[in-house]
């Protein structure tokens, strides 16, 4: 009788113990609802009530209901009301052009997946929702710089933002609150916004260059207008590198910028393969006439590469593709092209 007692005091003591990791099991495996992106605009009315109403006018507020990953870059009612963006604004935005402008700005807020802070680039370009002219395939590039919190384009003097708050989980996706509306960046923009192309922006901001900055800040709507334009554009040590600018006048400053510069909106299909604007995918070496005209004044990208040659033996190499402005595409190359001066 003893032992019978003592194995069932011993089995209740076991039972206790399950129950117990039992119940703690249960209480750390449950998982949080989020509410959707939808929903917390709504439970926050007094900073969001704009930007809802701007996605409802666009028909973009479903998207954002359903599930999904997106990442939303959202302005506060504040910085709607700073930009000259009020409900009242958007109600009385009627016709399809200015619906269509006003889409292609919130579009331009959202990101391709829902990604938190710590995962946007330290130094880098992502792709938004916002398309490129009327395509439905390319889309505008947005910057985004982690030196100090988080800065998207170079800050608001570049038509940029700062990130307030970030990582706003959402069941559909991840919000970061940001201090001003985003413009659409030109490619000039995206240019300005990368600390590693200061020494491009430089030249390219001093008064003998004006002419060159105003040719690629100009509007354009698409690739096949006479005003995209194609900018392969020189790192800092690019330049530091370029012994021969040493010297040159302002006249042949002018004549190397227009050398990294096509009158066309000119995409890589992939990391070794650039396209012509108008032609299938480049199987032969690819000659670009630059806006430098005369002799020996183009540049040729080999099939297959992504290696550019000039007038000299040395290639440069185009370390990153396809930064696509509204008006235009960037590449970033590891040296100063040089031409016939």
């Amino acid at each position: 009788m003893k032992l019978i007692n003592k194995i069932s005091k011993a089995l209740a003591v076991v039972t206790v113990a399950l129950l117990s990791f039992s119940c703690e099991s249960d209480s750390e495996n449950v998982v949080e609802k989020y509410p959707t992106i939808v929903e917390i605009l709504d439970a926050d009315a007094a900073n969001f009530s704009i930007l809802k109403a701007a996605l409802v006018k666009t028909g973009l507020l479903n998207t954002f209901r359903n599930p999904g990953s997106y990442t939303i870059l959202a302005p506060k009612n504040s910085a709607f009301i700073a930009a000259g963006i009020t409900e009242a604004s958007i109600a009385a935005t009627t016709t399809t052009a200015n619906i269509a402008a006003l889409s292609r700005i919130l579009r331009y807020h959202v990101l391709t997946v829902g990604t938190l802070a710590a995962d946007l680039p330290s130094n880098g370009y992502v792709n938004t929702f916002s398309p490129f002219g009327t395509s439905t395939s390319t889309s505008i590039s947005l910057y985004t710089n982690k030196t100090n919190g988080v800065v998207i384009n170079g800050g608001n003097t570049n038509g940029g933002a700062t990130v307030l708050q970030a990582d706003i989980n959402a069941s559909n996706g991840v919000i970061h609150i940001i201090s001003h509306v985003l413009s659409v960046p030109k490619v000039h923009n995206l240019i300005i916004a990368n600390p590693d192309l200061s020494s491009l922006v430089g030249v390219l901001t001093s008064a003998p260059q004006a002419a060159v900055l105003t040719d690629i800040t100009t509007t354009a709507t698409g690739a096949t207008t006479a005003l995209s334009r194609t900018v392969f554009a020189p790192t800092n040590a690019a330049f530091g590198s370029a012994a021969f600018l040493t010297g040159q006048s302002a006249a042949n400053i002018t004549k190397v910028l227009r050398f990294h510069i096509e009158n066309n909106n000119r995409r890589a299909s992939s990391s070794t393969v650039f396209v012509a604007p108008v032609t299938p995918v480049v199987t032969t070496p690819l000659v670009i006439n630059t806006q430098l005209t005369g002799p020996q004044q183009t540049i040729s990208i080999a099939a297959g590469t992504v290696k550019i040659a000039d007038i000299t033996a040395a290639n440069a190499n185009i370390t990153t593709i396809n930064i696509q402005g509204s008006n235009g595409v960037a590449h970033i190359i590891d040296k100063v092209l040089q031409p016939t001066l």
